[in-house]
């Protein structure tokens, strides 16, 4: 049975590189498929290069100054209940 819990929304900007092991730091993963785009665009094309946002959900608050050391920076954040 879907129990509902505590759980976090939030938005992160930055630029080229996506630091993959904060999905597995903060608990967290895209709020929407369409987001995957934004994580690893080609490297070769305009979009990896801009700054770009990627809409998360987790299970953990979002630990800012881990995302600021790979120069990404949250910049919203809402607790939320998720059914898991």
């Amino acid at each position: 049975m879907p129990k509902p819990i505590q759980g976090y929304e939030f938005t992160v900007e930055g630029s080229h590189q996506f630091p993959f092991d904060m999905l597995r730091y903060d608990r967290c993963w895209p709020r929407a498929e369409a987001e995957i785009i934004n994580l690893d665009p080609n490297p070769r094309s305009s979009l990896y290069k801009e700054t770009r946002r990627v809409r998360l959900r987790g299970l953990n608050e979002p630990t800012d100054g881990r995302w600021e050391s790979f120069q990404w920076r949250v910049v919203e954040f809402t607790r939320v209940g998720i059914t898991v």
